[in-house]
């Protein structure tokens, strides 16, 4: 299926994973460039020589295009964007603003910037710093969500943006992917459906929540890390109010993230001001993190919360990449030729 995104990316099928923080590293990104999608690293949790051989690793697992997802409020940001401008990594996916205007860097000719956009206005504010492609997350995504259904914001964006829109939020089918075609975007990229995927190197326990979960049950909530997030919480959390109402649980979180981020705990404190910056409510913003990594390396799901979009409802199954990208395509190519001799009649 060749679409602008294959084209401009070099990739088989036009389906990117998205770069979940927390999730999405190397078995998980290394299968899908090697099923013809594009796998996408996070740099989540990894210091610069961390990264670096990270990404070494993709490489030798596959020899097809891969990208690597950054944000702005990692610790030592400064230093991961540098590692991932001197692997010369085919695709930059960001969140948050233009990386080389922030830190004042000039981005390679052969480098894809790829940022991810919940408004139209932000994403053509994007192509105007110089986006290949924009990623357009639609309300019923998981993870951090605007307040624009898919439906809506994917073809005013197509409408407005020159360069190829991708389609997120809500698409974990081939249906989805005809869908978004029609809709103008030049493929999806998916977070939620390659979460529940063989190899995601979550907890099983996680990978079940969203497998058993209804689309009802996968809420937004600004409780858990005190922005707009879409995910599936866990029965204890039934009656969570956010840290004033666990106050014991802040500075184990900030002990946690200081070692999932391999910094001194004075750095963090450094970077709970940092936050500032972005208006982030830095103290349950660090007690979610801590959440998260709970929920997916120790699968603590009852006490936890399980980053998904509403597509939770329609996922059953957990297969390896390879199938579920094929799957997909077919699906999509049966869906497009079904649609045609329908009309045609």
């Amino acid at each position: 299926m060749i679409t602008r995104l294959t084209r401009l990316l070099g990739i088989r099928h036009p389906i990117i994973q998205a770069g979940m923080s927390l999730v999405s590293y190397v078995p998980l990104a290394a299968a899908v460039s090697n099923a013809g999608g594009l796998g996408i690293l996070t740099a989540s949790d990894q210091d610069p020589s961390d990264l670096r051989e990270n990404i070494r690793k993709v490489r030798s697992l596959t020899d097809r295009p891969f990208g690597v997802n950054a944000v702005p409020y990692m610790p030592g940001y400064r230093e991961l964007v540098q590692v991932i401008l001197e692997e010369r990594v085919p695709v930059f996916s960001h969140g948050l603003g233009n990386p080389f205007k922030l830190l004042n860097l000039k981005k390679p000719d052969e480098m894809v910037f790829m940022p991810t956009a919940g408004t139209v206005d932000q994403a053509v504010y994007m192509e105007k710093e110089g986006a290949d492609a924009v990623i357009v997350h639609g309300f019923e995504g998981g993870g951090h969500v605007g307040h624009i259904a898919s439906s809506v914001i994917i073809p005013k964006a197509a409408e407005c943006l020159r360069v190829p829109v991708i389609a997120s939020g809500g698409f974990c089918d081939g249906r989805g992917l005809a869908s978004a075609l029609a809709l103008g975007a030049a493929g999806i990229a998916m977070g939620t459906r390659f979460f529940a995927t063989q190899e995601c190197p979550v907890h099983s326990r996680a990978k079940d929540a969203v497998i058993r979960a209804s689309e009802k049950e996968a809420i937004v909530t600004q409780k858990i890390d005190g922005l707009r997030l879409r995910g599936i919480p866990g029965s204890l959390l039934k009656h969570y109010r956010g840290w004033p109402s666990r106050p014991w649980e802040v500075i184990p979180g900030i002990l946690n993230n200081a070692k999932g981020s391999k910094i001194s705990v004075r750095e963090m404190l450094r970077i709970i001001i940092e936050f500032r910056r972005y208006r982030m409510p830095a103290v349950q913003f660090i007690c979610g993190c801590a959440r998260f990594r709970h929920t997916f390396s120790e699968g603590r799901v009852d006490d936890g919360f399980t980053v998904s979009g509403q597509v939770a409802g329609r996922i059953h199954d957990i297969p390896c990449c390879q199938e579920l990208i094929e799957r997909i395509v077919r699906e999509a190519e049966e869906t497009i030729k079904s649609l045609h001799q329908n009309l045609a009649v």
